[in-house]
């Protein structure tokens, strides 16, 4: 569960979190990742973790997004199917025991809840929504109607080979679905939010375009992208080709000697196919280098209360 800010929140979260607890018949762990709160939030989790044995705290040193305390989460939990959920108190707990069902039934590998009747506001929030599931849907062809919404259920071994950087957290499924899981989706309760601010509006669609361009580039040509480039190089290569071809037959064939700028553009097609081509090679071996030395570490934990020490350890280790 991420959080950034939810001091009011909090306390009811955990009293729910107790009822769900009580009825939910497996094994269970909650981690909270304070995502840089400068509230009370850490001090709230502090005061309420000590009656919890079940209730794990990440504090991270500095706001890092809501993909990267994801992230965090993830490393520091131990069970083999991993649920995501809001401290903003509009995810109800009651529905995850659903969306886990077909992952424990194998299914399905991962199950995300929809939004249907949303209590957040019409324009700023569920419109820009709409809109940047439908273009995530048409570019990446995931069935998912509500992508944004962190109610999600998945099967461990989907997160594991994931490092998500910058706020590409809406596009789980999409990796998760590109490495061969299953997606399913089931609607879940929407509650209105009664204390503290969204941290999402009207900005976010641009950055979903940028991290959708991302997304289609890593889940198709991720670990070649070498042949991209080759297609924007043979592209530009093939069209510069013409039309320097349409202007030497106007001159040698029919021997007309008029200005035209198509030259010029044929000349920068081929500059720009060299261009894709080398930058294709540049990637190429970019991939090979963080195939060989490790990743980008988005984030870095500042305290960790509520683990065991081989918990603790395990998590060290994966950071």
């Amino acid at each position: 569960m991420p959080l950034r800010n939810e001091e009011l929140n909090l306390p009811p979260l955990l009293q729910e979190l107790d009822s769900f607890r009580a009825s939910f018949p497996h094994p269970l762990e909650v981690v909270l990742v304070d995502d840089g709160s400068v509230d009370r939030s850490w001090a709230t989790i502090k005061e309420h973790i000590a009656t919890r044995p079940w209730l794990r705290a990440v504090r991270l040193r500095a706001h890092r997004g809501q993909t990267a305390a994801m992230m965090a989460g993830v490393r520091s939990s131990t069970g083999e199917y991993v649920t995501f959920l809001d401290a903003d108190l509009q995810n109800d707990p009651a529905d995850i025991p659903r969306l886990l069902a077909p992952v424990i039934a194998d299914e399905a590998d991962v199950v995300c809840g929809w939004r249907r009747d949303r209590k957040d506001h019409a324009l700023l929030r569920t419109l820009p929504s709409h809109l940047a599931n439908w273009m995530i849907r048409k570019v990446l062809h995931v069935p998912i109607h509500d992508l944004g919404c962190t109610l999600k259920v998945f099967r461990r071994e989907y997160l594991t080979s994931i490092n998500m950087v910058g706020e590409m957290h809406r596009f789980l499924a999409a990796y998760a679905q590109a490495e061969g899981a299953r997606l399913m989706e089931m609607e879940v309760h929407h509650r209105p939010r009664l204390h503290g601010e969204s941290k999402y509006g009207l900005s976010r669609v641009g950055k979903v375009l940028i991290d959708l361009l991302t997304v289609l580039m890593l889940n198709v040509y991720g670990s070649s992208p070498g042949y991209l480039f080759g297609k924007v190089a043979a592209l530009c290569f093939v069209l510069g080709t013409a039309m320097f071809s349409v202007v030497a037959y106007r001159v040698l064939a029919l021997h007309r000697y008029e200005a035209t700028p198509m030259v010029f553009v044929s000349v920068l097609m081929y500059i720009a196919s060299l261009i894709a081509l080398m930058s294709g090679l540049l990637a190429e071996l970019n991939v090979r280098v963080l195939q060989q030395v490790g990743v980008y570490k988005p984030y870095d934990v500042r305290e960790r209360i509520g683990f065991k020490e081989d918990e603790r350890c395990a998590a060290s280790s994966a950071d």
